[in-house]
């Protein structure tokens, strides 16, 4: 059989393609049982705001699919598409086909990580997140100076001249969102066990979260009101820390397993029945 030198020069470009590694890439079982319907595309924040088809559930399977038949390359034009995902997974449970784009956007973030070569400023910044977010103690320290840099007024002066969003527009995000920072934030005010109202029906750890227990407090106190309130003695070793769920979700790996494997050191002689997070 004779092959046109055409071809045979595309075909050795598309295997030259970078990609996805053989280690645990998105797999193509999951990725067929995506029919295309668009169901998702109503319930996904990131396709409502941008608009743009490879932004929503549907697309990013697509790009999955073309990169793991080598069709298109993992590189920047295709990463974006994957990192402008919130992860929220609202497209899960409205999917009609029970596609679980959980495994696969979570074994796709494995692959970038592994394989692709992000740019310095992208790099600091996520190096920052993974540095900080994870430790509440290192947060909390943080603490002062973001109410100082509140009280006074520079935030607004900073998001008004756009200084910020000039040299990390990534960064001008994160600071556009941050919450009010006020006294409460520096407080601590769940003891270790929180006795049940009523007789005692279950024995429960809580999960306080890195940045949900010092910007969100609220939230913690919230639930642990309502577990008393429904016969739940309440644990909460102080012991723990990052769940790891922020870095599994983003790739890094050996963070997150040893993350993982603290948090559940922390509750191993609690004897609870449940942990809630």
């Amino acid at each position: 059989m004779q092959v046109s030198e055409g071809l045979v020069s595309n075909t050795a470009g598309i295997k030259n393609l970078q990609g996805f590694d053989g280690n645990c890439p998105p797999d193509p079982k999951l990725i067929d049982s995506c029919v295309h319907c668009g169901f998702c595309l109503a319930t996904c924040p990131s396709y409502r705001v941008l608009g743009k088809e490879m932004d929503s559930p549907r697309g990013r399977i697509y790009l999955m699919d073309a990169i793991n038949e080598g069709e298109i390359a993992l590189n920047t034009a295709t990463v974006e598409h994957f990192d402008s995902c919130l992860g929220c997974l609202a497209c899960v449970s409205t999917c009609p086909s029970g596609v679980q784009y959980d495994k696969l956007i979570s074994a796709t973030r494995h692959q970038v990580e592994r394989n692709y070569n992000r740019s310095l400023p992208d790099k600091l910044v996520r190096q920052l997140i993974f540095s900080l977010f994870p430790n509440p103690d290192l947060l909390r320290i943080l603490l002062f100076p973001l109410l100082v840099y509140q009280r006074l007024g520079i935030s607004k002066l900073l998001q008004a001249t756009g200084v910020i969003k000039a040299i990390s527009p990534r960064l001008a995000a994160m600071e556009s969102i941050l919450p009010e920072i006020t006294l409460k934030s520096f407080q601590d005010n769940l003891p270790d066990i929180i006795p049940a109202k009523g007789e005692k029906r279950y024995r429960v750890g809580v999960i306080l979260g890195c940045v949900q227990r010092l910007f969100f407090s609220g939230v913690n106190e919230a639930t642990v009101r309502v577990l008393t309130a429904n016969g739940c003695e309440v644990v909460i070793p102080k012991s723990q820390g990052c769940c790891a769920a922020l870095p599994e979700h983003q790739g890094q790996t050996e963070q997150a397993k040893t993350l993982a494997r603290q948090m559940i050191d922390s509750f191993a002689d609690t004897h609870v029945d449940f942990v809630i997070i």
